[in-house]
């Protein structure tokens, strides 16, 4: 007879396969439930969107941690305006950072937007800031970019690739050429009379006839060649009794050849320092900064060693540059600092912030001869045949024979070589994808003899590069077109920069605050700030005002003299974020700082009869904010016949579904990088 407890022994217990299907079963039902509502399977994919996002931007930052010279000194809004019958770009600094829709009444039914050639896409979102100001590059040792014997008119120098390019290559900065290039700032020689002058180095100019209406700049100059001289600074002007002051940033100034060694220009003939019936009172010696610019010269020229400033661009669609291999492990010695080698700071326009870019180093394939597989951030990649969010599509790039004067809202005009030029070079299998060699501006075929020389899974984003010449003892082998012939280069261990756009609105933005200011009695413009109560635009005398450019943007300074009641105080170092504030009674709002959200302040100590007593107020405000901002937008609407229309409520409803993340980080630019 068996007892009860053995009875109790005997009965079953749930086993591990009962168990797997049970799980099974509750997973197909979720899936099944999310597949059933819409709405299950948006909020999975917006988890993923926002996943990736977050990736994006800590990686764009950690990159430019890793080089924090190639950080730029800003990064300006901008609109366009017809000038001399050409729709320019120039900055304006009223507009907010939380603005992203296009400066504009219309959009026609084609994309473009009223007043300006250019498709909405390329004005608003992300694409409102969008001038790069002072991208910093230490220049490489020089290298040949041709194969075969090379001759002394070929692609030898130094290279660099624009950070946040490609660059808008029909309307950048509007300066001479499509990119301002120049040096660091200028080292000021004191003087005290006409014979310093004598002997002034490459790297320095002179301030003659200080705190006077006769203030005159020495520049350094050859006996051979002429020279050009990117120009800022604050002058008080008197117009009619009424006295301001007027800041020039990146003012040009060419002056001649001289056997003396040097130029001489009054300040008050430099374009743009005085208008009509005004008269200089002076200058703010301390404000004013000189650069030497590079000269751009053909691709064809020769390099002149007496002439080391200068450049090539060898290709304006990505943004790549070749500089004078003179200038490598050329230093510029100056008093009180260490030798430092010479850098280029380059100004421009990026193209559009869609345009994402990833950078790949080539390990090691184990076992060798296999292939490489790259993955992508964004697993989706855009082609062709897939309509814009407006329900427009790109041209297909085999009709781009030569790029268009206007870029297109897709990415197949940017290239370095296309297939008209080089067969192959960009396959239907591989669409809208664009791999750079960073060693030597090259471009990855996408097949070479009627091979195709990778994979592009568009869907999952992995990128699959193929060893061509399937030879398992000389590293990974691809075609790469230079700018004088299509080479076999084993890219095992170089960085690959490879270009794509996200099938939906995907961005990556890089946004930064000026890292300088300057005191202004007007209303502030970019890399300005204004101090309440000095002059009759008014505000709280504790205030300091930026533009709307700056808002929400975290400042330093480096010190600022105040008064607590009738003690005068000190802060030193403070940080402070910009933000609107109420009861300033001024008739244009702008945002600001304020000393109370440190200290007790009644007021910030200033004399408003003397234009020289603001510098000695408030020292060094430096800007400090980069952040990565991550756009992207899953939705869609319809261009109609009705500008209005488009812009209100397709545009307007569809903007609305922007997804924004940001990541934040706080740089100072190191004091290499004047």
């Amino acid at each position: 007879m068996i007892s009860p407890s053995r009875k109790l022994s005997r009965i079953g217990g749930t086993t591990l396969v009962e168990v797997l299907v049970v799980i099974v079963v509750f997973l197909v039902g979720i899936l099944a439930i999310a597949q059933i509502f819409p709405g299950g399977i948006r909020i999975l994919n917006r988890a993923r969107d926002n996943s990736v996002a977050v990736g994006l931007g800590r990686s764009a930052l950690e990159s430019l941690k890793a080089r924090p010279d190639l950080v730029p000194e800003a990064i300006l809004p901008i609109q366009f305006q017809l000038i001399s019958g050409v729709y320019t770009p120039v900055v304006d600094s009223n507009i907010s950072n939380t603005e992203y829709s296009p400066i504009t009444t219309g959009i026609d039914s084609t994309g473009i937007v009223q007043g300006t050639d250019r498709a909405w896409q390329l004005q608003s979102g992300p694409n409102v800031f969008r001038r790069v100001i002072g991208e910093t590059h230490r220049l490489s040792a020089p290298e040949w970019l041709t194969p075969g014997t090379p001759t002394a008119n070929d692609y030898f120098g130094c290279l660099a690739m624009l950070e946040l390019g490609p660059p808008d290559f029909t309307n950048g900065a509007p300066l001479p050429g499509q990119l301002l290039i120049y040096g660091r700032d200028m080292y000021r020689r004191a003087v005290h009379e006409t014979a310093d002058y004598e002997g002034l180095r490459d790297y320095e100019f002179a301030v003659g006839n200080e705190d006077t209406n006769l203030v005159e700049i020495a520049f350094p100059a050859s006996a051979t060649v002429s020279g050009n001289f990117r120009v800022s600074l604050t002058a008080t002007i008197n117009s009619g009794g009424n006295v301001f002051t007027r800041t020039l940033t990146s003012q040009i100034v060419t002056i001649g050849t001289s056997t003396t060694g040097y130029v001489v220009v009054p300040v008050a003939s430099i374009p743009g320092v005085l208008g009509g019936g005004e008269n200089l009172v002076n200058v703010e010696v301390n404000s004013i900064k000189i650069a030497r610019l590079y000269r751009e010269i053909t691709t064809a020229s020769a390099w002149d060693p007496n002439e080391i400033f200068t450049y090539k661009v060898i290709n304006p669609l990505i943004g790549e540059v070749l500089f004078n291999p003179g200038l490598y492990n050329k230093y510029e010695e100056r008093a009180g600092a260490t030798r430092q080698p010479y850098v280029a700071r380059i100004d421009y326009d990026v193209r559009d912030w869609r345009i994402l870019h990833e950078d790949f180093r080539v390990s090691s394939s184990s076992p060798a001869g296999l292939p490489k597989v790259l993955k992508l951030a964004v697993p989706s990649i855009r082609t062709n045949s897939v309509n814009g969010p407006d329900g427009k599509s790109a041209p297909d790039h085999d009709s781009i024979a030569v790029p268009p004067p206007t870029p297109n809202q897709g990415m197949e005009d940017i290239c370095f070589v296309n297939n008209t030029q080089v067969p192959g070079a960009n396959t239907k299998d591989a669409d809208n994808v664009l791999i750079i060699d960073v060693e030597t501006g090259g471009q990855l075929l996408e097949s070479y003899n009627g091979s195709p020389t990778m994979k592009i899974d568009k869907t999952n984003g992995y990128v699959t590069l193929f060893d061509i010449d399937n030879d398992d003892t000389n590293g990974l082998t691809q075609a790469v077109a230079t700018a004088g012939g299509t080479v076999m280069t084993n890219v095992t261990g170089r960085v690959l920069r490879i270009f794509y756009m996200g099938r939906e609105e995907w961005a990556v933005q890089i946004a930064r605050n000026p890292s300088h200011y300057d005191f202004t009695y007007n209303i502030p413009g970019a890399a300005q700030y204004y101090v309440g109560g000095s002059s009759a635009l008014g505000g709280l005398p504790t205030r300091i005002y930026f533009p709307p450019m700056d808002v929400n943007r975290k400042v330093s300074i480096g010190k600022v003299r105040y008064y607590n009641g009738a003690t005068a105080e000190t802060l030193e170092g403070a940080e402070f974020m910009i933000k609107y504030r109420s009861g300033d009674g001024m008739a244009q709002p702008l945002p600001s700082i304020d000393l109370n959200d440190r200290v007790a302040a009644t007021n910030i100590a200033q004399d408003t009869s003397s234009p020289e007593s603001m510098a000695y107020a408030v020292t060094d405000v430096k800007g400090v904010s980069v952040l990565a901002k991550v756009f992207y937008n899953i939705n869609s609407f319809a261009l109609g016949t009705d500008p209005v229309v488009n812009l209100n409520t397709g545009f307007g409803n569809w903007a609305k579904e922007w997804s924004v993340t940001t990541k934040e980080t706080y740089l100072h630019r190191g004091d290499a990088i004047q």
